[in-house]
């Protein structure tokens, strides 16, 4: 591969890796609504977050930002 080229492939390969990040961590958090359990109480938010989600949402960042080193690196 000529150098353009692997500097295209490795900057797409960097924004599918942010979009699947995002996507992990949206997938990866959920809310729930609770109802007071007492006349007058507050309700409840509960906030689940799973952690193979965001662990591969923190790869994918991770990827990403390894490509992108690699471009800055050899265009410099």
């Amino acid at each position: 591969m000529t150098g353009r080229v692997r500097d295209v492939v490795m900057v797409t390969l960097a924004v599918v890796a942010v979009v699947v990040a995002v996507w992990c961590w949206n997938v990866g958090v959920s809310t729930s609504e609770f109802e007071p359990m007492v006349e007058g109480a507050p309700a409840f938010t509960g906030t689940h977050w799973s952690g193979s989600w965001i662990a591969g949402a923190s790869a994918a960042v991770l990827v990403a930002g390894l490509a992108v080193l690699d471009v800055w690196r050899r265009r410099r």
